[in-house]
């Protein structure tokens, strides 16, 4: 825990299916970014990657947590962009 919050430390990402098969590797670069905790780079996935991971391993509650915060943050976003050009 960082701070009282769950970190989870990943190697080579491969999401065993629903049906029980597993899907090939991801290749992470693509979804990755990198930011800055207590002076350390910390590399993370995109939140839109995970929700979309979650969905395809059936794990609907975390899909569902995932997209209300990036709806919620995407009008966010739009609200701003709106009062900027005003």
């Amino acid at each position: 825990m960082i701070e009282g919050i769950k970190v989870e430390i990943m190697g080579d990402i491969q999401k065993r299916l629903i049906d029980g098969i597993w899907e090939n590797p991801v290749d992470l670069e693509q979804y990755k970014r990198i930011v800055e905790v207590e002076g350390m780079q910390v590399p993370v996935l995109f939140l839109e990657y995970e929700y979309q991971a979650y969905l395809k391993l059936g794990r609907i509650d975390k899909a569902e947590m995932l997209r209300k915060w990036l709806q919620a943050e995407n009008e966010t976003s739009i609200n701003a962009a709106h009062t900027i050009k005003r």
